[in-house]
């Protein structure tokens, strides 16, 4: 990953909202994506893809892994209303935010 990006949550949630299916995107506050986004970056700082290193090449995001990761840290969550059905298009939309970005 790069480190010298600007991201902003309020643009990155409206991006996601933008990318999501209709029957998903109206499902949730922006405060229950930014559940979903803090997971993301949850699982990056447990791969540690946080790591800044010289010799190091950017890493590919094993997608599956982190949707499955995003699953299990939500229904630790009692609260949280985001379905494990509408994780991956949270997830995806997520990403292509940080693909607009360039961080990919």
């Amino acid at each position: 990953m790069t480190e010298d990006f600007e991201y902003d949550e309020d643009k990155a949630i409206s991006h996601i909202r933008a990318y999501l299916p209709i029957d998903i995107k109206d499902k949730y506050s922006d405060d229950d994506i930014l559940i979903v986004i803090d997971t993301i970056f949850d699982y990056y700082e447990s791969k540690g893809l946080f790591d800044i290193s010289d010799d190091s090449e950017e890493e590919d995001i094993d997608v599956p892994d982190m949707v499955q990761y995003v699953i299990v840290q939500l229904r630790k969550d009692k609260e949280c209303p985001v379905l494990s059905s509408d994780v991956e298009a949270i997830v995806l939309g997520e990403i292509d935010y940080e693909e607009s970005l360039g961080i990919y």
